[in-house]
């Protein structure tokens, strides 16, 4: 598995876990977030323009393929592909080096000068359990611990596989059609080189024990994922994020999304037709992206 897939990855799985959808067939167009849908693909129109908005995970396995239908429809029929970022430049070794420079400590500082005595034990009963000294992620700042925590897990589990984004990017490749993405990997490595600075004990503790649930919560990811029920989405997990790690919630989907709409805007108002594909968390909540185009005048329609 390619560097970029799995950081993007576990932050998918991280913030997913737990959430469980009722399942709907029927096509229906979201008003605010009342109802269910029936696919993780929409169609979001304003005047004569329309493009197609997905909701992704970004790691998967084998029998997760095929994709749901409303993919490949929605593939069909757009001239341009949207990811969260640049997905070919994250192939690049160069990316893999400035990440890892970036997410290691390079002073005095350790997790285990960092992190209480309780927490660093559970780290290390962890990782020993993983087959992980953990001397070897004893100066990884905790965005990278996230990260290779969550690799070992997914790939222990048999899903350490390429996700939606990376499965259409490579067919956009293939089929020559425009790709375009909403940030930079500098962007994406800031954020991660930041994650849990100040508290860092609570969140390194926060990833055990939802790691540590994954296994059970697997198959519940992956309908929350298939379903796309965007309340459900948010009660399960934006809420205690927001209310748990209220600056992570921020600058993981608040600012990010805010970011992102101008482009989305400008995207818009092309006659080309975009197929926009961003992890689902991103479309849930007050402040996610379904909500911020409705303000805008967008009608959203489930495919």
């Amino acid at each position: 598995m390619k560097f970029k897939q799995f950081c993007i990855g576990a932050l998918c799985f991280f913030f997913l876990a737990g959430t469980a959808l009722a399942e709907t067939t029927q096509t229906k167009t979201v008003q605010t977030e009342t109802a269910q849908a029936g696919s993780p693909v929409w169609k979001v129109s304003q005047g004569d323009r329309h493009f197609y908005l997905g909701g992704t995970i970004h790691i998967l396995g084998k029998s997760d393929y095929p994709l749901p239908k409303a993919f490949d429809a929605a593939y069909a029929k757009s001239d341009t592909l949207v990811f969260e970022t640049d997905i070919q430049k994250s192939q690049d070794p160069e990316f893999t080096e400035r990440f890892m420079k970036k997410m290691v400590y390079s002073d005095n500082r350790t997790l285990k000068n960092l992190l209480t005595p309780d927490t660093f034990r559970a780290l290390t009963i962890y990782a020993a359990d993983r087959d992980v000294p953990v001397d070897a992620l004893n100066r990884f700042k905790p965005g990278l611990v996230l990260v290779s925590l969550t690799l070992l897990e997914v790939e222990r589990l048999g899903v350490g596989g390429i996700g939606v984004d990376e499965f259409f990017f490579s067919k956009a490749v293939k089929d020559d059609k425009m790709i375009h993405h909403l940030e930079s990997l500098d962007e994406q490595i800031s954020f991660f080189e930041t994650m849990g600075q100040g508290n860092e004990d609570e969140l390194i503790a926060y990833i055990i024990k939802d790691l540590a649930t994954l296994p059970g919560l697997l198959p519940v990811i992956k309908s929350t994922w298939k379903t796309g029920d965007l309340p459900g989405l948010y009660k399960a997990i934006l809420a205690p994020l927001k209310n748990d790690f209220p600056e992570l919630y921020h600058s993981l989907f608040m600012e990010r999304n805010q970011r992102w709409m101008p482009k989305i805007q400008a995207m818009a108002a092309t006659p080309e037709v975009e197929f926009i594909l961003v992890g689902a968390a991103h479309l849930a909540g007050e402040q996610g992206l379904f909500a911020l185009l409705k303000t805008r005048g967008f009608t959203i329609t489930n495919q």
